[in-house]
């Protein structure tokens, strides 16, 4: 094993368990082709970063990044299904009005990392993780990059509304790379043929949202962002909910939600507002119950 793999670990980490780390990666990668080596080194770069930066599964943060994790492929799903609806729309008036082939390459490049970003979401919640994750990322960089490239020719620069609009989906896509591995929320789906069903069936209700409302209501209503939220949620399901136990972890999970949907200029300040109060109350009984529960396993 490269000594250099030792050092990025904590000085006292790798005095306990530097000979097991090194023993373990050479069982691993004994007899093993190029593409396991590389796999098993940067698990071990990743382990190590995460014990640097304090969050691993054993710290708060770790703990924090994991209860946090289903939410924010939650939110990448909901705001990949929201943009793609809009871009499918676009193409089924301008099909239907004869003017289909005005959409540029960008436009198409823009509605494919959408695609990726809410197949890669999906997938990570129904039940491949990191293949899942690595696809949301890909897929909001792609879908924000290919936005720069369109508005970089702007004379007056890129104002800070721009930049948060930019940043906001690809944070909350990176946001689940945090995730300790042993942390991960469980499959939802199990089987490649399960997956595939799931994957269809949330490409199939952006298509019908596209169909049902082509000419936009649905930007001044909430079902057009409302209906993949509520899918996307259910397909996280219940025991990511019952992993919120503290104010941190709440305000951490529902934080991807309320940028990306001020960013998108879904919520007007109004809105966000009232979001931002439906938040405190949700974090006030959060609290209480916590005491509750923390008096009834300790009474007095």
């Amino acid at each position: 094993m490269n000594p250099v793999l030792l050092y990025l670990y904590p000085a006292g980490f790798r005095r306990a368990f530097g000979e097991e780390i090194a023993a373990s990666y050479r069982e691993a990668v004994e007899g093993a082709g190029r593409g396991a080596r590389i796999r098993e080194t940067a698990d071990v770069v990743a382990h190590a970063l995460r014990l640097r930066l304090g969050v691993g599964s054993a710290h708060p943060g770790g703990r924090l990044f994991a209860a946090a994790a289903p939410f924010a492929l939650a939110s990448a799903a909901t705001y990949a299904a929201f943009n793609l609806s809009a871009g499918i729309a676009d193409w089924y008036v301008m099909r239907a009005a004869g003017t289909a082939g005005g959409l540029g390459p960008l436009v198409t490049l823009t509605d494919a990392c959408s695609l990726l970003t809410l197949i890669g979401a999906v997938v990570a919640l129904a039940g491949s993780y990191r293949a899942g994750v690595l696809c949301t990322v890909a897929g909001a960089l792609g879908s924000s990059a290919a936005f720069l490239i369109q508005i970089w020719p702007m004379p007056t620069g890129l104002p800070g509304n721009v930049v948060g609009f930019l940043l906001a989906p690809v944070v909350s896509a990176a946001l689940p790379l945090a995730c300790p591995p042993d942390l991960r929320p469980a499959p939802r789906v199990r089987g490649r043929a399960g997956l595939l069903a799931v994957v269809v069936w949330a490409v199939l209700l952006v298509v019908a949202l596209a169909v049902i409302d082509p000419l936009g209501i649905g930007l001044h209503l909430p079902w057009r962002y409302g209906v993949p939220l509520a899918a996307a949620l259910f397909l996280m399901g219940r025991r990511a909910f019952a992993q919120i136990r503290t104010t941190a972890q709440l305000a951490c999970a529902a934080a991807p939600f309320v940028v990306t949907m001020h960013f998108s200029g879904w919520v007007q300040r109004e809105e966000l507002l009232a979001a931002l109060g439906v938040l405190a109350v949700a974090a006030a009984a959060l609290r209480l119950r916590s005491r509750g529960d923390s008096n009834t396993v300790n009474p007095a």
